[in-house]
């Protein structure tokens, strides 16, 4: 349970730092960056979805 919570912690801060980069920077101009804030945004999510899909 303890590592769940953990788990869902770091996830939910990942969230977070996306989002602060968009307020911080402003929205991305280069292809790259764009698909690195994309896939920084979309890898917590799939992580809360199937910790939740498991519990």
């Amino acid at each position: 349970m303890r590592l769940k919570t953990i788990a869902i912690g770091l996830n939910i801060l990942l969230l977070m730092l996306c989002v602060g980069f968009f307020i911080g920077h402003g929205l991305p101009k280069s292809l790259m960056l764009w698909s690195s804030a994309i896939l920084w945004f979309v890898a917590p999510l799939v992580n809360l979805l199937y910790i939740r899909k498991n519990s």
